[in-house]
């Protein structure tokens, strides 16, 4: 990939992809809806939140399915990227209960105790290891005692070999789905840059040494896992 097209921070590469995103994801990501379906079908029936917090919302993907399930909530969508929220205002003007926020995730400035349900979608990878157990912290710190934490993202294999393994299969089910060799390219050059994937076991390691309880893998497929916690 040509040097002068790679993004040089996370918010650029995202202020640059905002009006083609959504396309560009579901050409990407293999069973993308059934990984959203997932995240909200295994949240505990006696959970109905009245406060939502949206990490890293992108062009509202998630958002959506959150308002389908629960609509009387009120959402919170945080972003780094202004264009991306720009976007997301736009998509949902009819829904007045959304709230806006351009805001770096891993320094959230909320007070403690403020929502019953955070989420996250494809976004925590976006930050370094240490920072990412940081953010487990205050997210916990931010739930009501009861409340939910479950994101869906990108992992790393146990071994060097079962991750190059993921990147392969990817790449056979991304071409599956559409995705071009250019397309392909500028993840892949957005990964290099930007991206730190963990193991699925650190995840649930650091969600347990944050206070999470139920901690569980509720699906998972290829490198992509969505993660649950209760506090």
């Amino acid at each position: 990939m040509n040097q002068c097209l790679m993004p040089q921070t996370v918010e650029n590469f995202y202020d640059e992809l905002s009006g083609r995103y959504t396309d560009l994801i579901s050409r990407c990501v293999p069973r993308y809806q059934e990984m959203f379906d997932n995240l909200f079908y295994y949240l505990p029936d006696n959970l109905q939140p009245k406060q939502l917090l949206d990490l890293g919302c992108g062009t509202g993907n998630l958002t959506a399915a959150a308002l389908q399930h629960f609509p009387e909530a009120r959402i919170h969508a945080l972003d780094l990227s202004a264009d991306i929220l720009a976007g997301c205002k736009q998509r949902f003007a009819a829904h007045p209960n959304l709230q806006y926020y351009q805001q770096d995730f891993s320094q959230l400035q909320f007070a403690p105790e403020s929502f019953d349900l955070v989420i996250s979608s494809i976004a925590i990878h976006h930050v370094p290891d240490a920072k990412k157990a940081d953010v487990y912290r205050q997210v916990y710190d931010l739930l009501k005692p009861g409340g939910v934490f479950t994101f869906a993202d990108q992992t790393r294999g146990a071994t060097g070999e079962i991750y190059q393994k993921h990147i392969a299969r990817w790449q056979q089910e991304a071409c599956k789905l559409g995705s071009t060799e250019a397309d392909w390219q500028l993840w892949m050059a957005h990964q290099e840059a930007h991206d730190y994937h963990a193991p699925v076991y650190w995840h649930l390691q650091q969600l347990e040494a944050a206070g999470f309880k139920e901690v569980d893998v509720i699906w998972k497929n290829i490198m992509w896992a969505v993660v649950s916690g209760r506090k």
